[in-house]
């Protein structure tokens, strides 16, 4: 995906982040605390030519209890918040976190907020990616990170063997399918999600 493309992205998912603050108040709600970009698309790009960047990865945080929301685990208001800013269709990938928790993450240590609910679309963010510089960003340091990491590898833990516990319960199964994914993609993404916490802390 060529780098100008890239921004354009982020900056119409800023602009419907934005319009659905109006949810608010309303009893459907919008958790959508902030957007947060990471990857390549952080790195200065050519002066001259609109290159191509790698997969852009987009980071949501929701007003969301962090014991809802294990590394990776599909969640229904994240799935609505993800609808609504049209990512799958939008060649991008994107995680989402609740708000108590920082935006970087066992995958992205590197990462630059450029929407929050109280302050809209970060123009000094997104003109920095648009002109191919290097915008404000955010990274923890070693430990810090990996402090953060051992209190989500708890939660994953938790949550993979809770997966397991009720993987044959009629119940859950039927409540996982309404996320929109089979029980299988749930057992999946709590072992990946332990996996990639384990794997980040080997670093």
């Amino acid at each position: 995906m060529k780098r100008t493309s890239a921004v354009r992205h982020l900056a119409a998912m800023a602009e419907i982040a934005s319009e659905n603050l109006r949810f608010r108040g309303a009893p459907i709600g919008w958790p959508l605390e902030s957007l947060w970009v990471t990857g390549s698309l952080l790195r200065p790009g050519d002066a001259v030519e609109d290159v191509q960047v790698d997969e852009v990865h987009v980071v949501l945080l929701l007003e969301i209890p962090a014991d809802e929301l294990p590394w990776i685990a599909l969640h229904p208001a994240g799935e609505w918040v993800s609808e609504q800013l049209g990512l799958g269709k939008r060649p991008v990938l994107w995680s989402y976190r609740p708000h108590v928790w920082p935006a970087w993450n066992a995958r992205d240590r590197r990462v630059a907020r450029f929407w929050s609910d109280h302050d809209g679309p970060d123009t000094a963010v997104l003109d920095a990616l648009r002109e191919r510089r290097s915008p404000s960003t955010v990274e923890p340091s070693l430990p810090e990170w990996h402090a953060q990491l051992h209190d989500e590898r708890a939660l994953a833990r938790a949550h993979l063997r809770e997966v397991l516990d009720r993987y044959h319960d009629r119940d859950w199964r039927a409540e996982r399918k309404g996320l929109g994914a089979p029980p299988e993609d749930h057992l999946w993404r709590a072992a990946q999600g332990l996996r990639e916490i384990d794997d980040a802390l080997q670093c």
